[in-house]
């Protein structure tokens, strides 16, 4: 099988390929703006080809997907310090879509965010959905799994949190970080990403997945400062505008951390817990481990 990556020079991405290539005998297709960025070992590189391609761009795409057989869409822009992050997802959702139909891929694996859609979802898990709406427009199988923060090396959100913990005995949270969310270790991500190859699906699904509590995002921080046995001052504040927020995480991140985390604030209003059993009934054999065994 040839197996598309799209996005395959970030973090789900990189790890992604490496699993696929040390558990499986599909071939890969890793596609990426920034290919620079993508390592492959020399016993694989027989079976992977590496395409610079941007996902703005129909013509790259569609000769970036030619001769695939199912793809992996993880791609979201809110690294991007040009023009606005949820116009240019919504942008390269309809370009990837179509080149995708085109090339008659049959099958596309979406790795999106948690949050009910009858809520006011922040811009981020808003463009999150979307995304998956229309990726389903363009294709007839679909799998959009939906998750909360990923616990791993190199996770952006997570690197955030380790950040502060490591760096500061104080941290700033807004009022509504008191919100539930069920935090998922990268190991157990990547367990749904592959099951979703070979599981005999015929329609869209979207699959909420998550780790085995839910918690709320200080508890988050208190459970990975206990890991690291420091000692913290946290503060909720009523207003925690954005300016503000991106001027702390300034202090103990780098520019493009801080910039997601100023987009991901906001996520904090809402929850990011499983509303369902639909993971269960499609993956009995995947069960998800606690946190801390994902924390480095």
């Amino acid at each position: 099988m040839n197996i598309a990556i799209i996005g395959a020079s970030g973090f789900i991405g990189k790890n992604l390929t490496k699993y696929l290539l040390k558990n499986t005998e599909h071939n890969i297709t890793a596609i990426s703006h920034n290919i620079e960025n993508i390592k492959i070992e020399d016993k694989f590189v027989n079976r992977v080809k590496i395409i610079k391609a941007d996902v703005l761009n129909k013509e790259e795409m569609d000769n970036a997907l030619s001769g695939v057989d199912v793809a992996y869409y993880l791609v979201h822009m809110m690294v991007s310090n040009k023009n606005d992050f949820s116009e240019n997802e919504t942008f390269a959702a309809e370009v990837t879509g179509q080149a995708l139909k085109q090339n008659q891929v049959s099958r596309v694996i979406y790795l999106g965010g948690l949050g009910r859609d009858n809520e006011k979802l922040s811009k981020h898990l808003s463009s999150r959905h979307k995304t998956g709406e229309i990726l389903r427009k363009y294709n007839k199988i679909v799998i959009e799994f939906r998750a909360s923060m990923i616990i791993g090396e190199g996770s952006i959100s997570f690197e955030i949190v380790k950040n502060i913990v490591n760096k500061s005995k104080i941290i700033i949270l807004p009022k509504w970080a008191i919100t539930k969310t069920q935090p998922i270790g990268l190991a157990d991500i990547l367990s749904y990403l592959v099951g979703a190859l070979s599981k005999k699906i015929f329609q869209n699904e979207i699959v909420e997945i998550g780790g085995k509590e839910e918690m709320s995002y200080e508890q988050f921080i208190k459970r990975y400062a206990n890991f690291k046995n420091k000692k913290m001052l946290i503060f909720r504040l009523s207003i925690l505008p954005g300016k503000v927020a991106g001027l702390f995480l300034g202090i103990y991140n780098s520019k493009k951390e801080t910039r997601v985390g100023r987009c991901m604030i906001d996520s904090f209003k809402n929850e990011m817990i499983i509303t369902n059993n639909r993971a269960k009934e499609l993956f009995p054999n995947i069960t998800t481990r606690k946190i801390e065994e994902f924390f480095v």
